[in-house]
């Protein structure tokens, strides 16, 4: 029953195409793992100022929730989306905004 509400949910994220989610909150293990076998990568608990910033340099709009999302809303200004190995940590970069 869960998972079935949790894929319901990343459909009304999916049916937009976007390359990249960010969220601000947590996002389930089994959200991840269907977000990725559908092609998109997510980002989660991104701290709200870095978030915004992200979304102003791309063009995105932050919603709440996934049923609030419109297509106006998902940003379309990355050229790139890459994680990196750096030392033993792992950092995410957006560049081309």
């Amino acid at each position: 029953m869960e998972e079935e509400y949790i894929e319901e949910l990343c459909m009304q994220i999916l049916k937009f195409k976007p390359d990249l989610v960010i969220t601000e909150k947590g996002l389930s293990d089994f959200a991840c793992h269907f977000l990725s076998n559908h092609g998109l990568s997510a980002i989660r608990r991104l701290r709200k100022t870095d978030n915004n910033r992200i979304a102003k340099a791309c063009g995105a709009v932050i919603v709440n929730r996934p049923d609030e999302l419109q297509e106006s809303d998902v940003g379309t200004g990355a050229g790139l989306f890459e994680v990196k190995k750096i030392g033993d940590e792992f950092f995410a970069f957006i560049e081309g905004c």
